[in-house]
């Protein structure tokens, strides 16, 4: 067993014995001291909205949404607008309009249920709401399971990039802010 016992302090006379015992108390204090905790690799998430279009499943990256809705109970219809565009919703004082999504994609009105949700999104200067016909829920992905879509719908195909693989169901990133940009999207007059 090593020796624990300090020089008495009468041995300890001069500056340079000072510095010595104060060296070898220092030796000591790091040869008996713990590491510190090992800092644990910090995994990056990637939050998106799961939501269906059809029988299509899908996820939007959370910070493109800006708020989640129910269905609105009534819509102030456009005229002379597409048939994808639903109408106008009275929010809170704002005027959002409203897009079937599923009917501007696939040509298929969405039927409403329970679970249908109005995504909020960004459109320009404005704010634009798009009726999905599931809205499932809101997930954490890991940034490191993302990969180029491989087999995506040619009607999707310009609004999907890439997708995630969790709990062996694939679902691809649809791109609100490439849909906001598409210029079919953009002109809802008819």
């Amino acid at each position: 067993m090593p020796d624990t016992t300090l020089a008495p302090p009468s041995s300890v006379e001069t500056p340079q014995a000072v510095v010595g015992l104060l060296a070898e108390l220092e030796q000591r204090c790091r040869d008996r001291a713990y590491g510190l905790p090992q800092q644990k690799l910090i995994q990056s998430y990637w939050e998106g909205v799961m939501f269906y279009v059809g029988e299509h499943r899908f996820v939007a990256p959370l910070s493109g949404v800006k708020e989640i809705l129910n269905h609105p109970s009534s819509l102030t219809p456009v005229p002379g607008s597409k048939t994808w565009m639903m109408g106008v919703a009275n929010v809170r004082g704002t005027l959002i309009p409203v897009v079937d999504l599923q009917l501007y994609l696939i040509g298929m009105k969405t039927r409403h249920g329970r679970r249908s949700r109005v995504l909020v999104i960004n459109l320009g200067s404005g704010l634009t709401g798009v009726l999905v016909g599931e809205m499932v829920g809101m997930r954490h992905f890991a940034r490191e399971t993302a990969r180029k879509t491989q087999f995506v719908n040619d009607k999707f195909s310009k609004y999907v990039q890439f997708e995630f693989d969790q709990d062996g169901m694939t679902w691809p990133v649809f791109s609100l802010s490439a849909l906001a940009e598409d210029p079919g999207f953009q002109i809802a007059a008819t």
